[in-house]
């Protein structure tokens, strides 16, 4: 198991999660931001009308990105090099560990993230068909206009 950094950090007043890791040489950063705590109700009701979701009040936006783009505001900016087959199944089973870390550690009823490229959407896609069911999560994936957006319910769900 790789180790991991988990911290609180605020952004303005909105309290946030962030996990750091590190896979082939890269430092990444996995964030959590409850969904609640960084919008109004208004624009909570019209971002999910927009997805076809009804948002929870313990749900999470969840984002990674290497922590040199998040540290420059340079977001979703590839790395370098190619990172080979090895290492990216590395970070898939990774992101699978940190959520259900989150998960165990915060009983989210739902996470929400949105792939900001078609070969991001691919990544996720393989995640979820890889360890969705391990996890007991539901996966709803192809939401909003451009279908790059997903829906995660966990067992805390309550419909």
């Amino acid at each position: 198991m790789t180790p991991w950094l988990l911290q609180d950090f605020d952004v303005g007043d909105i309290s946030c999660q962030i996990i750091e890791f590190s896979v082939q040489g890269y430092q990444y950063v996995m964030i959590f931001n409850r969904i609640d705590a960084s919008r109004s109700e208004e624009l909570i009701a019209k971002q999910a009308e927009e997805l076809g979701v009804e948002y929870r009040e313990n749900s999470y936006e969840v984002k990674f990105d290497l922590r040199e783009n998040f540290e420059n505001d340079t977001f979703f900016t590839p790395p370098s090099a190619h990172i080979n087959a090895t290492s990216m199944k590395e970070l898939g089973r990774i992101i699978k560990e940190l959520l259900d870390f989150h998960y165990r550690n915060s009983n989210a009823e739902a996470y929400y993230c949105v792939a900001e490229t078609m070969k991001l959407k691919r990544f996720y896609d393989r995640l979820a068909n890889l360890y969705a069911q391990e996890l007991y999560f539901t996966v709803n994936p192809n939401l909003g206009e451009e279908g790059l957006g997903y829906e995660i319910t966990t067992p805390s769900y309550k419909s």
